[in-house]
């Protein structure tokens, strides 16, 4: 069991609840637990989501373990370098990671991908991320949830923090 598990696991038991909006989630680590700031609580739920701990669902997070099972000792508190290393987790930004998929499941060079998510990037008025998803769509590259999860995920958390 990871660290990043047991934190979410406390979270959770402590609302006492099955599902937590995001902003419970940033609030409850950062304002309750005084774990984080609100900026660290908004990376540890975006490793949680990246590494497959949680699930995003209608602005909802859901554990994708049972986290009653969990073993947590009652004083429990995240060690400092819980973030460093669930950060690692996404160890490339996902812009990157579309433009690598794309390159070599369909054998082009990287820069004509990149132009391509540029111009529909500007055609269309949006974030880089969706962008590259829909390039990806372009090309009959089947993009899978994680993927679209994690675009949803930076483009809201780009809006939310103002960035």
């Amino acid at each position: 069991m990871s660290e990043l598990q047991r934190s979410i696991a406390v979270l959770f038991r402590r609302k006492g609840k099955e599902v937590l909006t995001e902003r419970e989630f940033v609030f409850s680590a950062s304002m309750d637990l005084r774990w984080f700031s609100p900026k660290e609580a908004q990376k540890m739920m975006d490793a949680g989501v990246a590494g497959g701990h949680l699930r995003k669902m209608d602005g909802n997070l859901l554990p994708t373990f049972d986290f009653n099972e969990v073993d947590v000792p009652i004083d429990y508190r995240p060690t400092p370098g819980m973030l460093k290393e669930a950060s690692g987790v996404r160890s490339k930004d996902l812009f990157s990671e579309i433009i690598d998929t794309i390159s070599r499941s369909r054998s082009v060079s990287k820069r004509e991908v990149v132009s391509r998510v540029n111009k529909k990037q500007e055609m269309l008025g949006i974030d880089v991320e969706p962008a590259a998803l829909l390039v990806a769509c372009d090309y009959g590259i089947d993009v899978d949830g994680a993927f679209i999860e994690r675009a949803a995920s930076e483009v809201l958390n780009r809006e939310f923090h103002g960035a």
